[in-house]
């Protein structure tokens, strides 16, 4: 649709909204600009008629009812509007399982890197009535999921308008990352960890990829359109049903909590041990040691791990990145 058109529908819109009786044609072409023409031309008067016989069946498709009818009984010829009760949207009202789901959703996305969608929307809400309180929502029980990589905003990007991407994968097994090509159909959470799903380009075959497994940067190849996503994907079967998902087992992490803090890993604790001296002692389920290790940081000085070695390694790693992406003058 041309930005001509889109700016005449939307003033026949306002047009019609802004109306309480039936407008004529006549009414309406003396109106809304981009239908102006000399009545007296019967080849302009009929090019109009087509042009706004297309607007309205344009109008309807996208569902704005567009009424047609007679304001009195003396009229002669029938007018247009469009009635507020049926074009408005009712008051927003959610259920207190619904609210706390939008909550979450909401805090998700403002710790995701989609911070000025999550913002834009929650606008939208509240303006129409629904009220998210995103203070009730406990960070904490959410803070695995929140963990982004960088590839996560590329791989939406491609997602959206279907372009293929290129980027470095290191396997579990493999020392060095290899070169992947794949047609992106989705991006999905499973078990705390960010995944893509799609076609190999290569391999021909359906794949999917953890985000924090890609090395550099994600590239997209190719125009856009490239390819169509499957109408039956389910992105989340896939995932557990690969090799990837089914091979997550918990393990277990022996951390020491300084009394009366941290109480969102306090929450985790499968397991309270004898304390060591004044420190408190629990055990908490982990399948990934980098996710644990990023949530831990958050903690401080009140959470030091005891066991096992590959989470204290991945917190040293995790800290000595924050270090070197300091700037010299700041240090």
């Amino acid at each position: 649709m041309s930005r001509t058109r889109t700016e005449r529908l939307v003033n026949l819109v306002i047009c019609l909204l802004s109306t309480r009786r039936f407008l004529t044609a006549a009414e309406i072409a003396r109106t809304v600009p981009g239908y102006e023409h000399d009545s007296r031309d019967s080849r302009a008067h009929e090019a109009f008629q087509r042009k706004f016989e297309r607007d309205k069946a344009e109008l309807r498709d996208l569902g704005i009812p567009v009424e047609t009818g007679t304001t009195s009984v003396f009229d002669t010829e029938s007018g247009y509007r469009i009635a507020r009760r049926d074009y408005e949207l009712p008051e927003l009202s959610f259920a207190g399982d619904e609210a706390a789901a939008l909550g979450v959703a909401a805090r998700l996305w403002l710790h995701a890197g989609l911070a000025s969608t999550a913002t834009s929307a929650l606008a939208k809400l509240r303006a129409g009535g629904a009220e998210v309180d995103l203070s009730s929502v406990p960070y904490d029980d959410i803070a695995p999921v929140s963990t982004v990589d960088d590839a996560l905003a590329p791989m939406l990007a491609a997602v959206n308008v279907r372009r293929t991407v290129e980027f470095g994968y290191r396997a579990p097994s493999a020392d060095v990352a290899a070169t992947r090509r794949l047609e992106p159909w989705g991006v999905v959470c499973w078990r705390g960890r960010w995944y893509v799903v799609g076609r190999d380009v290569d391999r021909a075959a359906e794949r999917c990829f953890r985000l924090s497994r890609i090395v550099g940067a994600v590239e997209a190849t190719g125009p856009a359109g490239a390819y169509e996503i499957p109408a039956d994907c389910d992105l989340i079967a896939h995932v557990a049903a690969s090799p990837q998902g089914r091979a997550v087992t918990s393990r277990r992490a022996t951390l020491r909590v300084s009394p009366g803090r941290a109480a969102g890993i306090r929450r985790r604790a499968v397991q309270i041990l004898p304390r060591a001296g004044a420190v408190d002692r629990i055990v908490v389920p982990y399948t990934d040691a980098r996710a644990l290790a990023t949530r831990l940081l958050r903690y401080g000085p009140d959470v030091v791990v005891e066991d096992p070695p590959e989470v204290r390694k991945e917190i040293v790693a995790l800290l000595t990145e924050m270090a070197e992406s300091v700037p010299a003058v700041a240090r």
